[in-house]
């Protein structure tokens, strides 16, 4: 505890990130402060589910960035880090700087001391007795705080309303409910903790909602990697909690209504789980500290365009009590601003406020610059937040250094073609985490089409592991080129499944979460490997002979048996005819090689630059030869030749498949399964464990329903409907579905 004055200029009631920055803005602007809390500086951030990463824009707001300040300010700034890393951290600043702290201290009212400040009553937790502190100014930051509970039938204590530690909910199922960015950390934290462990039970996610919740961008990513890659995430849509019950052992259970039908002429059924109160979490969110705001005078109003109950301030987050001031999550998710606290609530104005760490660090700048031109004795305030430079996140392929020989940047043309849109075009198709297109963006014809987070073609402003200029896209005589222009987190070009693909000294490997370096100098050839943050773990001498298999359990070398992003067995690589070779094992996501002159583009390519997926696809599928003009791109030869001749007819009395849209037509022997057919066949499927489990090589059943062997079983049945979204039946998973006569399928 650092000692402060008997009279402050600044109070700062919550040591979370508004309060901590408003303390340390007031310094930067030469106002004393006092930063008081009842339980603990960082206390929310701490208690935290253990290892979880705190992400900038957690909450949403992805394009809000940090606010500028001086030094004290530029030291809040953070890329994504560990919960108790980051705790320690801001404690450390404390420490480091000096800035009077005292822990145990709980806000319980505010007097006018009758010569512009204030008198704040607090109960110190430690001594049991009430204190009066002094102040100029009261900054409240203390969140929203009072966990919000079921209003449900039977005792609901038990229930965690928070994710303490996801290895309390291993060994058994259990239930995660509500539709927020709190739920879905959950969800991601007990289904890594369950796979970690080789628990093979799920975590249900229950929530009101008639889809599956919008996942932030800031943990997009994250739950996809957990979503199929643990494969124990169930989600149910329009399902609520019930009520406690207590079951024949007498211990009690929530249940969870997941499905009700009414039918004419007969009572509604209910279908319900039930979960001991143990293994639910409840992540409903957080109430207001309703008490505490009124004991302040600065009690709920119900006011507004939606006439709803919100805190009020001013424009400068101010209460109806000059000099006292609200700041983070006691604004969110919006507050009422009234220009006269005296006027008529319908007239104040709805302002939307994010629950991000941004957020409320800005809150904290900004209330300090509204303290300080106070305190000088200025009449008309005006603040003006500025954004500070984005803190560069850790960059592996930085770390590794930039890769040889890659060349410079394609010069622009001086008159590119503009972007078009028509028949036979060439486009950037944006994946989202789940594997769904969200958008497409044209390319130019005979020019340079660029792509970064900067002023580019192509700009994805928010995602601060893009370069400014990242990559472009080049068209003219050699046909489409995918080029790195400088990126410092590199452009990663997705490996063909099943097919060799050379490789040379320094070449770059991404696999799962993990990198690989080929150093092939003058002695033997090795794979360097390196985890996430750029750090050496191994080294795999490679020879003649067997190639060896790479993956999450492979029988030669396991990168890291915890990257469930990894496939079992992800990637081969051998030494033939003096060169090293790398094939993906059809892995689920896929193995990656930096790009380091220019890589030639053809339709379906798929490429990695930041968080960005992008495919390259061409209007019709048409993969372009070189030096033909893009609006006249031809089929590929094979495709050419088939629709002249037609698909090449299998053996007289076969049973078959047509695959839609490929021009084959496939012969299945008996036993066979359509993706054993397709693959022996050389049809693309995308199959990885041939067991219905991974989801990855669904078909749609056009016609000959009649000749599929069997019904799905309950494993197909699950992994169509949780996985893949898909109705069972009209659709099937191609390692499982077996025929004895002629079939259509769609490969989806």
């Amino acid at each position: 505890m650092n000692a402060a004055p008997d009279r402050v200029d600044v109070l700062v009631v919550g040591g979370g990130p508004a309060g901590t920055a408003a303390a340390f803005r007031a310094r930067e602007l030469g106002l004393s402060a006092l930063v008081i809390d009842y339980d603990d500086l960082m206390k929310r951030i701490r208690d935290y589910s253990k290892d979880k990463l705190i992400l900038p824009s957690f909450g949403g707001g992805d394009k809000m960035s940090f606010p500028k300040g001086g030094k004290l300010i530029e030291s809040l700034c953070f890329s994504p880090i560990d919960k108790d890393e980051m705790c320690a951290c801001w404690k450390g600043l404390y420490e480091e700087h000096g800035i009077p702290t005292r822990i145990g201290l709980e806000l319980t009212g505010l007097e006018d001391d009758g010569e512009g400040g204030w008198r704040a009553a607090v109960w110190n937790h430690g001594d049991q007795a009430e204190e009066t502190l002094a102040a100029r100014f009261v900054v409240v930051a203390v969140g929203r705080g009072v966990p919000r509970h079921f209003d449900i039938p039977g005792n609901t204590e038990g229930i965690a309303f928070r994710l303490a530690d996801p290895a309390d909910f291993v060994g058994q199922p259990c239930c995660v409910v509500g539709g927020g960015t709190s739920a879905a950390e959950a969800v991601i934290a007990v289904s890594n903790a369950k796979a970690a462990a080789g628990d093979k039970t799920a975590v249900y996610w229950s929530y009101r909602g008639d889809r599956m919740p919008r996942i932030s961008k800031a943990l997009a990513e994250v739950f996809f990697e957990a979503y199929v890659g643990n494969g124990n995430i169930r989600y149910y849509p329009l399902s609520e909690p019930a009520a406690v019950l207590t079951g024949d052992d007498h211990q009690e259970y929530l249940a969870v209504r997941v499905d009700r039908r009414q039918m004419d002429g007969r009572p509604a059924e209910t279908l319900q789980l039930e979960f001991p109160k143990r293994a639910c979490i409840a992540c409903i969110g957080e109430d207001l500290p309703e008490k505490l705001l009124e004991a302040i005078g600065s009690p709920l109003v119900t006011g507004g365009p939606k006439n709803k109950r919100r805190v009020v301030v001013n424009r400068y987050l101010e209460t109806a009590r000059p000099g006292v001031f609200l700041a983070g999550d006691l604004l969110s998710q919006a507050y009422l601003e009234a220009d006269d606290f005296a006027g008529d609530p319908a007239g104040f104005r709805e302002v939307k406020h994010r629950g991000n760490v941004k957020s409320a660090l800005r809150d904290g700048v900004f209330v300090a610059e509204v303290m300080r031109q106070r305190f000088d004795g200025k009449t008309e305030i005006e603040v003006e937040i500025e954004d500070a430079e984005e803190p560069k996140p850790p960059s592996v392929v930085a770390a590794l250094g930039e890769p040889a020989g890659r060349g410079a940047p394609p010069p622009a043309s001086e008159s590119p073609d503009r972007a078009v849109a028509d028949e036979g075009a060439a486009f950037l198709v944006r994946l989202l985490p789940t594997g769904v297109e969200e958008n497409e963006y044209p390319l130019r014809r005979n020019g340079v089409t660029t792509f970064g987070s900067g002023d580019c073609d192509i700009a994805f402003p928010s995602d601060s592991t893009l370069s400014s200029s990242h990559g472009s896209i080049s068209h003219g005589e050699e046909g489409f080129l995918l080029r790195d222009d400088g990126a410092r987190n590199g452009v990663f070009l997705r490996a063909a499944p099943a097919t060799k693909r050379a490789l040379a000294d320094r070449d770059l490997i991404r696999a799962g979460r993990q990198f690989l370096r080929v150093v092939a100098g003058d002695g033997a050839p090795a794979l360097v490997h390196y985890d996430p943050s750029g750090r050496e773990v191994g080294r795999h001498e490679l020879s003649d002979g067997r190639p060896l298999i790479f993956g999450r359990q492979a029988p030669d070398v396991t990168l890291d048996a915890e990257d469930t992003v990894l496939s079992r067995r992800h990637f081969a690589v051998s030494i033939e005819g003096g060169r090293v070779t790398i094939k993906d094992l059809k892995s689920l996501n896929g193995t990656y090689l930096r790009v380091r002159t220019a890589a030639p583009l053809e339709h379906g390519d798929e490429f990695r630059a930041g968080q960005q997926r992008l495919v390259f696809s061409l209007r019709g599928g048409a993969v372009l030869d070189p030096g033909q003009p893009l609006a006249a791109a031809p089929a590929p030869t094979s495709a050419v030749a088939e629709a002249e001749e037609g698909p090449a007819a299998p053996p007289d009395g076969a049973v078959t498949v047509t695959f839609k849209g490929t021009g084959r037509s496939v012969p299945i022997g008996p036993g066979q399964s359509v993706c054993e057919a397709a693959e022996a066949a050389g049809v693309a499927l995308n199959a990885e464990c041939h067991s219905g489990i991974c989801g990855s090589d669904p078909v749609r059943i056009l016609s000959g329903a009649e000749n599929v062997v069997g019904p799905p079983g309950d494993q197909e049945r699950e992994t169509l409907e949780d996985l893949c979204e898909l109705e069972p039946g009209e659709c099937r998973l191609a390692c499982l579905l077996r025929i004895n006569g002629p079939v259509e399928v769609e490969i989806l």
